[in-house]
């Protein structure tokens, strides 16, 4: 090696301790440095796109660890590079890169970790956990892979496997918050409160911790307890925060101030939260997700609204939809304070007919999201329901789903056309007010019912959202809906039997 490579790789080793140390921009200068000298230098190739992928810019990252890969193949550079292409939600290609690894080197315990990664994001928990366990019979003491067991076990409803895993984790507070996450799905509440507090004592500014503290005491009915650790949801990651110039309103008098209200997460969220709207005393001006504007506006006492992405007009401050009861005390309207259109209304009732009992049933949300797990049921679950004399059954279902009509075994009515146009809900809300009742498992259908102040029965799992929280059957949020539970999860045989016979008295 000559003597200017010497110097090069010696000022490179520079760069990586203070990459090391967390001194990222003084790492990436000297990194830049060594490739404007050697535009070549695989180690800086790779280091400068790990540290890419570090600091949240994964397509750098790729980019950069191609260029290291087309120099020097390695596995660790591999590695580093498939998981960036999971930090670019491309787990198909990550999981391909790590078999490349696997083939040449199938002992090595990193990149069976990754695959792991890789299966997990892809919804393959069966093939994940298979990959960590590779990982941690190869190297038991790699980081962070009791953590990945006992997540994989979670996706599979393995809860009791689950928790003995994330015991073995370090006392780390990730490790913690999923630790208490299977606490409290297997219902040991006070297990799962402990755990919390023994994580906050370590890690007291977590986001992390402090949202999931929230989570779980909204879940018991600890509101107050839950408001502070409620407004860490987005420094914590679970929602994408978003940049105001403006400042955050705490709930102070607006004065001739303008408020921009904006919302989040999905449409039963925005439903659930916008009666807090018309209690805001002065200007205010409400950012809705564009299909849900007409369905709001049936409520004249809304503040204006604009669609999500439109450039609003002049404002003073901002708060997220779902801050306000956080972070004020304003009282929300009770329902009904959705209402729908008097001529879709008509309609629907001529079509729909007078006939039988008729119930409006919703079985799933979207199941390949995490969040839903649990929450949907098969149709053929209703069965029950349709065996009642005189009751109609009339699908709400869009979407996925609505393929198991044909085999229920069993009468389920369509209805063609339902909200086929650009705007959410204004036929679903129209055929609900022709209904005796609707039925639905926990998805945005119970809270368009319960904004409607319409009767509405909500089948939910043993520990259901937060929002439901835990042995009641009424809900604080809607008067008119009526709440069945599971006794045992996954079981909802008893909840359909309970509804039957709540049908027939």
């Amino acid at each position: 090696m000559s003597k200017r490579s010497q110097q090069i790789d010696a000022f490179f080793r520079q760069g990586q301790q203070l990459h090391m140390a967390g001194r990222l921009a003084e790492a990436e200068h000297i990194y830049r440095q060594v490739l404007a000298t050697m535009p070549r230098h695989a180690e800086a190739l790779h280091a400068l796109g790990a540290l890419a992928l570090q600091s949240g810019q994964p397509a750098m990252a790729e980019s950069l660890l191609n260029q290291a890969i087309a120099v020097k193949p390695s596995a660790d550079y591999q590695i580093t590079l498939a998981n960036a292409l999971l930090a670019l939600h491309r787990p198909e290609e990550a999981a391909r890169t790590t078999v490349e690894i696997l083939r040449v080197r199938p002992q090595n315990a990193e990149a069976h970790q990754v695959l792991g990664h890789a299966f997990s994001d892809a919804g393959h928990p069966e093939e994940a956990l298979d990959a960590y366990r590779s990982a941690v019979r190869l190297k038991p003491g790699l980081p962070d892979i009791r953590n990945n067991l006992g997540l994989a076990l979670r996706q599979l409803g393995r809860l009791a496997e689950a928790e003995q895993e994330l015991r073995q984790a370090p006392l780390e507070p990730d490790a913690l918050v999923n630790l208490s996450s299977v606490q409290k799905e297997r219902g040991a509440f006070v297990e799962a409160e402990e755990t919390l507090r023994k994580a906050l004592q370590r890690a007291p500014e977590s986001s992390v911790l402090q949202y999931n503290w929230s989570l779980l005491m909204l879940l018991l009915g600890r509101t107050q307890e839950a408001r502070a650790g409620w407004e860490h949801r987005f420094r914590a990651g679970a929602i994408p925060a978003r940049a105001f110039p403006q400042p955050q309103w705490q709930g102070e008098p607006l004065g001739d101030r303008t408020l921009l209200v904006h919302s989040e997460q999905g449409f039963g969220d925005v439903i659930q939260f916008v009666r807090f709207l018309p209690s805001i005393q002065g200007k205010v001006v409400f950012e809705a997700p564009p299909r849900l504007i007409r369905l709001l506006s049936s409520n004249a006492n809304l503040p204006p609204m604009i669609p999500t992405g439109a450039t609003p007009p002049p404002v003073d401050a901002v708060i997220p939809l779902m801050s306000i009861p956080a972070r004020t005390d304003i009282p929300s309207v009770e329902p009904p304070y959705l209402f729908a259109e008097p001529e879709r209304v008509a309609l629907w009732k001529d079509r729909i007919g007078p006939d039988g009992f008729r119930i409006g049933i919703n079985w799933q949300g979207f199941p390949g999201r995490f969040e839903d797990k649990g929450r949907s049921m098969k149709l053929t679950a209703f069965a029950p329901l349709a065996s009642v004399p005189g009751v109609r059954l009339i699908s709400l279902q869009k979407g996925e789903g609505e393929d198991q009509i044909e085999s229920a075994g069993f009468p389920v009515e369509t209805l063609d056309g339902l909200d086929a146009g650009p705007d959410a809900f204004l036929d679903t809300a129209a055929v609900m007010e022709n209904l005796d009742l609707i039925i639905t498992s926990d998805t945005s259908m119970a809270h368009l019912a319960g904004a409607l102040g319409l009767s509405v029965w909500v089948a939910l799992r043993r520990v259901p959202d937060w929002r439901w929280m835990l042995d009641r059957a009424d809900s604080p949020w809607y008067p008119t809906m009526q709440l069945f539970r599971q006794s045992v999860d996954g079981d909802w045989e008893p909840v359909f039997a309970a509804m039957r016979e709540a049908l027939l008295q």
